[in-house]
């Protein structure tokens, strides 16, 4: 399956749970019908490239320089980020194989 459809897949899900579980608990729904489509390749890349996961690793490793005065807070933030630079290379990987990479800014 291709990454579109998944991501198509991926949105109908989000936005019918509430939906259906609202439908369960008062008998009513206010959505009737999802349409979905798969993103275009230049539609991921805008996605993708609003925020990478190396970003969000930078950011975090700014933001444990600054607690020195909370130790055990700077720890967590920086295993924080450490995870996601740890897991970038395989998103990293994925956007590339599908053709919707979008480099760090």
């Amino acid at each position: 399956m291709r990454l579109g459809n998944l991501a198509a897949l991926a949105v109908a899900a989000m936005l019918s749970g509430p939906a259906l579980a609202q439908s369960a608990q008062s008998e009513f729904s206010a959505l009737q019908g999802l349409e979905a489509q798969a993103l275009s390749v230049e539609e991921m890349q805008s996605i993708s490239g609003q925020l990478n996961a190396l970003d969000i690793a930078a950011a975090l490793d700014a933001k444990a320089a600054t607690l020195d005065a909370f130790p055990r807070l700077q720890a967590g933030v920086q295993k924080l980020a450490d995870f996601y630079r740890t897991n970038a290379e395989r998103i990293n990987a994925a956007f590339m194989k599908h053709g919707v990479y979008t480099p760090p800014q």
